[in-house]
């Protein structure tokens, strides 16, 4: 089993300087000084919370920033605990039980702003959950979703899901039962990185069972797709990035409209080949991102000879 999950195992103790580093420096997102105002004294509702990453001192400081923050699952228990245990402190709003795509519990426009931390991946059809995300901020509210950035995740050997296929399921209205990337998801997924998902077997019944579980990864998504899919939602990006050790963050909104046009230009700057995001891709260009992929790699055909 530890040679099996070899790779996982040591790439999380590589990680452990840069993580004790940023801890110990309070080191922030990138982009966190343009959107901190979009939360302080607001009220917001977090999906599929509560996230590490928005506590106090963690890279996106939300928690400690906020008036008030409701939070909403699929179910009172997940696999990954019962959101209840998690402490909120004095900004624990209400708690909903309801899915992502379907917030008709929330009255429209409620919100000064949604987060949403490795949620929207396992969502059979993400354009309608941002969608309905939308529908429950207020004029001017602001939308922070992360997802994970395949290139260091158990995703990594499958293919980006391609804006066509979204909207076909957008279209479509692919329930939450719905398997079509099942086969892809069996034969791609990389187990060696995953070691709560057990062996194979293990992992197909569960993914069986995704309905009741959502631990399955429907679609992977690049950050060219997700500019696409603001773009087709009408929230203009105000920020994109990459940060360690695997996140792709979008913060948008923050404005009451925004013409076609001008949304169209402002998406095709985020797509140019010098964009901010894409110089400071902290996977392609700096030492210790390069040196983790190159790292997963060789750990990957390492366990491959020994299992």
């Amino acid at each position: 089993m530890i040679v099996e999950h070899y790779p996982f195992y040591l790439n999380v103790l590589s990680q452990l300087p840069y993580k004790a580093a940023t801890r110990i420096a309070r080191r922030k997102w990138r982009g966190y000084s343009e959107v901190e105002g979009f939360f302080t004294c607001k009220h917001g509702l977090e999906i599929g919370g509560p996230s590490r990453i928005f506590q106090k001192n963690r890279l996106i400081p939300v928690y400690d920033r906020c008036e008030s923050l409701d939070d909403c699952n699929f179910a009172a228990e997940t696999i990954w605990g019962d959101a209840r245990g998690e402490d909120f402190g004095r900004y624990r709003g209400k708690r909903f039980v309801a899915d992502a795509c379907d917030l008709s519990v929330v009255p429209d426009g409620t919100y000064d702003f949604v987060l949403a931390s490795h949620v929207l991946e396992h969502i059979a059809n993400p354009l309608r959950a941002l969608q309905e995300w939308k529908r429950v901020l207020a004029p001017a509210g602001s939308l922070l979703v992360i997802v994970p950035d395949k290139r260091g995740t158990f995703d990594r050997r499958r293919a980006f899901t391609s804006f066509d296929h979204l909207q076909a399921d957008f279209r479509a209205n692919a329930p939450q039962d719905d398997m079509t990337h099942l086969n892809e998801i069996l034969e791609l997924h990389d187990l060696r990185l995953d070691p709560p998902a057990g062996s194979h077997n293990e992992f197909r019944e569960r993914c069986l069972r995704n309905v009741s579980i959502r631990a399955m990864h429907h679609h992977v998504f690049s950050a060219e797709v997700l500019i696409r899919m603001f773009s087709w939602l009408s929230m203009p990006i105000i920020k994109i990035s990459i940060e360690l050790p695997f996140h792709i963050i979008v913060f948008a909104g923050g404005m009451d409209s925004c013409d076609g046009e001008k949304l169209r230009l402002h998406s095709v700057d985020f797509l140019r080949e010098n964009a901010d995001w894409r110089r400071h891709d902290p996977l392609r260009n700096s030492r210790f991102g390069r040196r983790t992929l190159s790292k997963l790699d060789y750990l990957s055909r390492f366990a491959v000879a020994f299992s």
